[in-house]
């Protein structure tokens, strides 16, 4: 059937605008009131239609409504006119076509698209959030020994500077229960070695400053 009113299909169900009915039904009284006494007919707010608000000709905001088309088909009948059965059969169409096996299948199909998107967006949300605590984790949980801290930061501290250094490092950190792991050197002179995180070399050197 061809399409005789604007049909709203970006709701959860098809709705039409209440304006657009009115006009279509070619009712003298004026909107407002007209829409108003059909609510009296037991019609609610939330179930059976929706009010918002758009700019009128004149730029002021008027009330519109969204009507479902379930309303549509009594309001139509209430008219008690020719063009109200005109377009009560309409709507009819209208809800035979949108409730048949293809497009409830076809809405189905769309759902489950709108989810699996959304659930791929949250997995890739989820993803770099992971890589991003990760990386913060690898940087705070880094660690070096004193002449590894004084090669790469280029601190330039002379031998007995390390070695004092490294004894009150490991007294600060032992203090405070911060992790210290030993480190295997190349160097027969040194063997193994201990190595701090980069927080505490932080918070140890912003002591002595």
């Amino acid at each position: 059937m061809k399409d005789l009113i604007p049909i709203n299909y970006e709701s959860e169900k098809p709705t039409v605008r209440g304006r657009d009915l009115h006009e279509a039904l070619k009712v003298e009284t004026r909107y407002n009131d007209w829409f108003s006494r059909m609510c009296g007919y037991g019609f609610s707010e939330g179930k059976d239609f929706y009010s918002y608000l758009s700019k009128s000709d004149n730029g002021r905001p008027s009330t519109e409504h969204a009507v479902s088309i379930a309303m549509a088909k009594e309001v139509c009948m209430l008219q008690r006119s020719e063009m109200g059965r005109k377009f009560r059969q309409y709507f009819i169409s209208v809800e035979e076509a949108w409730n048949s096996p293809e497009k409830v299948m076809e809405r189905a199909l769309q759902i489950a698209h709108q989810r699996a998107i959304e659930a791929e967006r949250r997995i890739l949300a989820l993803t770099e959030e992971n890589e991003t605590l990760e990386i913060a984790l690898n940087t705070s949980l880094q660690f070096y020994t004193v002449a590894k801290y004084n090669r790469i930061f280029n601190m330039k501290w002379s031998l007995a500077q390390c070695q004092a250094i490294g004894k009150r490092l490991s007294a600060y950190c032992r203090s405070r229960a911060i992790e210290i792991r030993i480190c295997e050197t190349n160097d027969e002179r040194f063997g193994a070695v201990n190595s701090y995180p980069i927080i505490a070399w932080e918070d140890f050197l912003e002591a002595l400053r």
